[in-house]
């Protein structure tokens, strides 16, 4: 039989790379035969064993990260969390005539915190629930703070302020171009939007009061 931390794992990947601690007992009855009455018990040690945001953490492997903080009960395999592929310059061209040539950045902030949001959010936009496709067969998305982070706005990097987003919805929500309505968003389990980054949002990014 395969080891407790193998099948823990295996079912972490079954679910998208993180899950509540009853979706992956869920998952686990599915991989697992013979389940001790302890077996749940069993889980949570291992998780926090190898796991350097617990209290319990043996050192050694960390191999687990908690996605919304100790006593949320929503855990995730830390090797999901992969930082946002950084822009490349583009490099120097002749200049055609009458043309000049121009390329604007958006920051994207990849900050621990949004890449464990886009963990647990599968990668899946939260307005139109798309998740890019990669040609490696991995997945994309992006991290927005709703209420951006540094001046003039300083915005928190807490989850509440936080959604995941595809690159078009991204840039249409950095530029103010949308108006975001709490209800219509897409939302996971371990993850609550803040009623207040959103009202900012639209009162002020979108009302463009700055």
């Amino acid at each position: 039989m395969s080891s407790w931390d193998t099948d823990i794992i295996k079912a972490f990947e079954n679910l998208g790379g993180s899950a509540s601690y009853d979706a992956l007992y869920a998952e686990i009855e599915q991989i697992r035969t013979g389940l001790p009455s302890t077996w749940k018990s069993v889980v949570r040690r291992r998780i926090q064993d190898l796991s350097s945001d617990s209290a319990g953490f043996k050192g050694g492997r960390d191999l687990f990260f908690s996605v919304e903080g100790l006593g949320a009960g929503v855990w995730g395999l830390r090797s999901y969390l992969e930082e946002t592929p950084k822009a490349l310059d583009l490099p120097e061209g002749a200049e055609e005539p009458g043309r000049a040539y121009s390329l604007t950045y958006r920051v994207l902030r990849d900050t621990v915190l949004a890449r464990k949001i886009k963990v647990l959010n599968q990668d899946r936009c939260q307005i139109c629930g798309m998740a890019v496709s990669l040609s490696d067969g991995k997945t994309y998305s992006e991290a927005h703070h709703i209420i951006p982070l540094g001046v003039p706005h300083n915005g928190s990097d807490v989850p509440g302020n936080v959604i995941v987003l595809c690159p078009n919805h991204h840039v249409l929500c950095d530029y103010g171009a949308i108006q975001l309505t709490l209800s219509d968003l897409r939302t996971v389990e371990g993850h609550e939007i803040s009623e207040h980054s959103i009202s900012y949002h639209n009162d002020v990014i979108f009302g463009r009061k700055f």
